[in-house]
């Protein structure tokens, strides 16, 4: 069922953005004063009795229609990677985009929320299981990296 209230709009205004973050849209300088300017006319803001609902009156809807078709600045890899689509570099390291699965050879699964403590677990260094890791086609065919006898592989945290 729609919506039918301010909250309703809320909402749409809310996927909108996270649309625009989950694409790498808001890394583009346009696209984030727009979502800045969408935001601050949600909840409050939207409410009659709001003084400055002139000011956050809303985005007009060619404004909505750029943050929508904004290309995306980030390509998601099966395995809960982001890649900048320009450079070809990991974006937002920082972030936890995926755990780690470790099978142990006796068959007793680990999971790890970091490469650093993933490594620790295989008893080696961090920069060797990210190595390990790389080949893309380990994700596209459901395959596992092998460290030390033990299989290792990404889960994606969040997925579309």
């Amino acid at each position: 069922m729609p919506f039918i209230t301010k909250k309703g709009k809320d909402f749409d205004d809310f996927k909108i953005i996270c649309t625009a973050v989950y694409n790498g849209t808001y890394r583009t300088e346009e696209i984030k004063l727009l979502i800045l300017k969408l935001s601050y006319s949600m909840n409050n803001f939207r409410l009659s009795t709001n003084s400055d609902l002139e000011k956050v009156n809303g985005l007009f809807k060619e404004s909505l229609d750029k943050i929508i078709k904004a290309k995306p600045t980030i390509r998601h890899l099966n395995d809960g990677r982001q890649l900048d689509i320009v450079t070809g570099k990991a974006v937002n390291i920082r972030w936890t985009n995926c755990i780690y699965e470790i099978i142990k050879d006796s068959g007793e699964i680990l999971w790890a929320s970091t490469l650093s403590e993933a490594a620790e677990i295989l008893g080696v260094d961090f920069r060797t299981v990210g190595r390990h890791l790389e080949q893309e086609d380990l994700y596209l065919n459901g395959h596992y990296g092998e460290i030390n006898g033990h299989k290792v592989r990404r889960v994606p945290v969040f997925y579309p």
